[in-house]
């Protein structure tokens, strides 16, 4: 698996049915999954889809070379 460190450059705040609540913090870095129709999975306590464009660039963390 290939992952990204990236800004979240919006504060963004999702839960799920059981009152669990992920809040992303715009200027914090974190660890993303590779953008997948326009969502990545964040690597936090929780692991969770969300829009990628919260976010600001990628850099490659790690995994096998992508070639871009």
């Amino acid at each position: 698996m290939t992952t990204f460190k990236r800004i979240c450059i919006k504060n963004y705040q999702i839960s799920d049915d059981d009152d669990n609540v992920l809040t992303l913090i715009q200027g914090q870095e974190y660890l993303t999954s590779a953008d997948k129709g326009g969502e990545v999975c964040v690597f936090t306590r929780y692991w969770v889809y969300v829009p990628a464009d919260i976010f600001a660039g990628a850099e490659q963390f790690t995994g096998p070379e992508t070639g871009d």
